[in-house]
């Protein structure tokens, strides 16, 4: 009964996603830099084009940050890769003063 249902027969190929993935912030490296991108978000309403600096900082601290091999590996990774900012949406805000970097906590 439940092959009666299956309308098509064609079969689902996941794909990875464009940019790839990145391994997570395990030692909080840019902790800092993702709170202050996150109340920016609660203060705005969630409002996304507000925050743009402080994304665009997160995601320089991430580029800029490595950690240690993974999967037995001794080579240090990124925390992502480096991408030009243009390529990720900032081009607009290149030009403009940087945020003032946070210390980390």
């Amino acid at each position: 009964m439940s092959t009666a249902m299956n309308f098509s027969s064609k079969s689902f190929t996941p794909r990875p996603p464009d940019k790839g993935a990145f391994p997570l912030d395990h030692f909080g490296e840019c902790s800092a830099f993702k709170e202050r991108f996150m109340e920016c978000l609660r203060q705005s309403g969630y409002e996304s084009s507000a925050c743009r600096q402080s994304a665009m900082a997160y995601l320089e601290c991430r580029m800029d940050r490595r950690v240690p091999g993974t999967a037995g590996t001794v080579t240090p990774v990124q925390l992502m890769a480096n991408e030009p900012l243009e390529k990720l949406g900032f081009k607009d805000l290149i030009n403009e003063k940087p945020e003032e970097k946070p210390k980390k906590s």
